[in-house]
């Protein structure tokens, strides 16, 4: 689900000031799971489709908001968009983890000053199919960000999963400096995140690390705009903005 290989989510994060396993292998034996078709499975991928094989075993939980009478529960994230909405506890449990990450940040901060920079989110791709959409959105944000003195501004940062976009930003702000790499390169009209490992072009690793120094740059930028103010990218990077450092710090 996250690379299409052996990186996972420990590769990029790890949770902090709280009891935390090391490994599946720490439970013990003789706990109980919810639901129940965990024991001894618990190595074996949850994707969409394995829910989708596995309904009569009901593991889709829904919304996790019930307590269960378990010592394991397996809750799957597949389908929900639900938020912790305590940011400062999430800040305090939460780091990045990730060196390539980390240095890749670090080094865009050395080219801009991010806490003075005005972070631009250009979100196109399955968001965006129609031209007409992808121009009005673009024009949208480029009448909002001049009417609060954008002209002026020279520390523009970009991060955007759609090159036609892009370019169009560009031509009204070509002093923007942008962050994107992969996602930018290898960007389609279905969204990166629905492509195969084989027609990607690049690892499905290398485009976990080029979105999440994208995320991290913005949410680190003094104001943020974005063309679709609904996403959730822009509005994560909103949120958890006054925590980014903490975050960041190993």
């Amino acid at each position: 689900m996250w690379s299409h290989g052996s990186t996972d989510f420990y590769t990029y994060f790890k949770l902090v000031n709280m009891p935390v396993l090391n490994s599946l292998d720490e439970i013990p034996g003789n706990a109980t799971y919810h639901p129940p078709y965990w024991k001894g499975n618990l190595h074996e991928h949850l994707t969409h489709d394995f829910l989708l094989k596995h309904k009569e075993d009901k593991l889709d939980l829904g919304v996790l908001k019930d307590s269960y009478n378990a010592d394991v529960v397996v809750f799957s994230s597949i389908g929900y968009r639900t938020l912790y909405i305590d940011s400062s506890f999430f800040a305090n449990v939460f780091r990045v983890v990730d060196t390539r990450i980390l240095n890749k940040i670090k080094y865009h901060e050395s080219q801009k000053q991010l806490s003075k920079s005005w972070g631009v989110h250009i979100r196109g791709t399955d968001r965006a199919k129609r031209l007409l959409r992808r121009l009005n959105s673009i024009q949208s944000i480029v009448l909002g960000f001049t009417s609060m003195g954008g002209m002026n501004q020279n520390n523009i940062v970009a991060v955007s999963d759609d090159r036609e976009q892009l370019e169009i930003w560009k031509r009204y702000y070509p002093q923007s400096y942008i962050v994107s790499e992969h996602s930018v390169k290898y960007n389609s009209v279905e969204g990166n995140h629905h492509i195969s490992k084989e027609n990607l072009q690049v690892t499905k690793d290398d485009m976990n690390v080029d979105s999440l120094v994208d995320f991290f740059v913005l949410a680190k930028c003094e104001r943020m705009f974005s063309t679709m103010k609904d996403s959730r990218f822009f509005q994560e990077a909103l949120r958890l903005h006054p925590y980014v450092d903490i975050i960041l710090s190993k």
